[in-house]
């Protein structure tokens, strides 16, 4: 009897709640015993919005008519605290936030003090600490400071911006704005004239505009221009093969930061990925490029392979250079050699270079193969592997027509070769001379000459001495180009050579190698 007392009570409380129009989810009643136990109806969809330093706290209130305050406590770390809000609240904004995460609990009272269930979320407010704010854009992407000019590439305009400027001061001692204006100012190459290099006289960028996910506008604080030159690594290991200079250590870079302020010319023979960093050098007068590339001038076979390429934006690299050669920048010249392929920008020469022809071999006396050790092979050249079909001797004639070729395999094969002079020798440095082929006649050619060398010389044949700055050295690639390797101090005493080569890989996946000759030199 009492069981079935209680399901129709049950089913008359379900049947009364129905027609109050409120659901389970608002209010709901345990039955125990005789007795019934009555919940407050909880807020629901509890949700935070961040925006900055603050967070907008937001849920749906319960239609249960005796609640009569909502709960809000915050937490962050050891900062906690709560506030009561009226019944009709469904929003809670909490101000002046530092970063961090927080916690909020929300829950309704009822007008005798019972509470609901407590919902929880958490909010990260956006504040200066957030690493959110390192994506917005800086506007200056690449600055140089040069002869009272800030000349600078800026970054792309995107809807997120709602103000950048720059705050300099002129010469005089004024502050000045420049203001970028959404057509002219992004994804630009600007130079602000006037402008003081007093390394007291900061520059800033001011900048205003919103984030991903925050609703309000957010005032940046000044950043800070800096002085310290970034430098891409194709122009630093320019530097370095052709005058060795690196900026590997603490010390290094202060050596390497002396010769890029000093220097007056440059020379670049092989490819680069930008000339951008040319404004970083204040005295730069002159660039060379291809000048220590030796093609032959005799039947200038003309290839893809007799000039340097570019191998980032052509567009970029004009501009800074452009900018360089103007009288009041840089004045600067450029000279180039070679060909008639112009090197570096595949178009039409900038008025402020000129071509110097073919560049001419210094005049040497090569050592004579007599003057080298013969080894048991019959061959003043040890190489291993050996080849039967490949005729070391050619390497020594000075020929660039006669080849060492080595004969088609599967796989690429690394050659161990080794030369010894008969007696210790001063000389000046290595000569390597590709192979002389015509490219519409010999189309296998590019890929077997060699575009590397790593040679090492020695006076006892125990302590090996790089040829150049580095071990591995770059070959130019032209039809019979010649490349001099020249110890950095001008000459050196040697005895033994030893030299390593690969094999390259033809279309047909033949792998072999060609060289036309290795000679040992002195400069006259």
């Amino acid at each position: 009897m009492r069981k079935r007392k209680y399901i129709i009570n049950l089913f008359a409380a379900a049947a009364l709640l129905v027609g109050c129009g409120e659901s389970l989810e608002d209010t709901y009643s345990d039955y125990a015993g005789d007795g019934k136990i009555r919940y407050v109806a909880k807020c629901t969809e509890v949700h935070a919005t961040p925006g900055w330093e603050r967070l907008l706290v937001e849920w749906i209130n319960g239609t249960d008519a005796t609640v009569d305050k909502i709960k809000v406590i915050w937490s962050c770390e050891d900062l906690k605290d709560s506030v009561l809000l009226p019944s009709t609240a469904e929003s809670y904004e909490l101000k002046n936030l530092t970063n961090g995460t927080y916690r909020f609990d929300v829950s309704a009272i009822d007008f005798s003090g019972n509470e609901s269930l407590v919902e929880t979320t958490y909010g990260r407010p956006y504040t200066r600490e957030h690493e959110i704010m390192l994506a917005f854009t800086r506007g200056v992407v690449k600055p140089y400071f040069l002869k009272n000019k800030l000349i600078f590439f800026s970054d792309q305009w995107n809807e997120n911006i709602d103000e950048i400027k720059l705050q300099y001061k002129d010469t005089r001692g004024d502050i000045q704005y420049y203001t970028f204006d959404k057509e002219t100012s992004y994804n630009a190459f600007i130079t602000i004239d006037d402008v003081s290099m007093n390394p007291t006289d900061t520059i800033y960028v001011l900048r205003k505009g919103r984030v991903e996910g925050c609703p309000d506008q957010i005032e940046f604080d000044p950043l800070a221009l800096s002085h310290t030159k970034i430098f891409s690594s194709g122009f630093v290991n320019a530097i370095e093969r052709r005058y060795g200079y690196s900026n590997k250590t603490k010390e290094q870079e202060v050596e390497f930061e002396k010769f890029v302020e000093g220097v007056t010319e440059l020379e670049f023979d092989y490819d680069m990925e930008t000339f951008e960093d040319v404004l970083y050098c204040p005295n730069l007068k002159k660039l060379i490029f291809a000048k220590n590339r030796y093609l032959d001038s005799k039947y200038t076979y003309s290839t893809e392979n007799d000039y340097p390429k570019l191998r980032s934006d052509i567009g970029r690299s004009l501009q800074v250079l452009d900018k360089a050669s103007e009288p009041d920048v840089l004045g600067l010249k450029i000279e180039w050699y070679g060909g008639w392929n112009i090197p570096y920008f595949e178009s039409e020469e900038p008025p402020y270079m000129e071509y110097m022809g073919y560049s001419p071999l210094p005049e040497m006396e090569l050592i004579a193969p007599e003057a080298l050790k013969t080894y048991d092979n019959g061959s003043k050249v040890n190489c291993s592997p050996s080849d039967l079909y490949a005729d070391l001797d050619a390497l020594l004639d000075d020929n660039y027509q006669t080849t060492w070729t080595t004969t088609s395999n599967t796989v690429p094969r690394k050659y161990e070769m080794a030369m010894e002079l008969l007696e210790e020798t001063e000389i000046s440095g290595i000569k390597i001379a590709q192979p002389l082929y015509h490219p519409m006649m010999d189309r296998r050619m590019q890929y077997i000459m060699p575009s590397q060398i790593s040679i090492q010389v020695s006076t006892d044949g125990g302590h090996w001495q790089n040829v150049t700055y580095f071990e591995t050295n770059e070959l130019g690639r032209g039809s019979g180009e010649v490349t001099l390797l020249k110890f950095p101090e001008g000459s050196r005493r040697v005895r033994y050579i030893k030299f390593t080569l690969q094999d390259g890989t033809d279309p047909g996946g033949n792998c072999a190698i060609a060289l036309g000759d290795i000679l040992l030199f002195k400069l006259k």
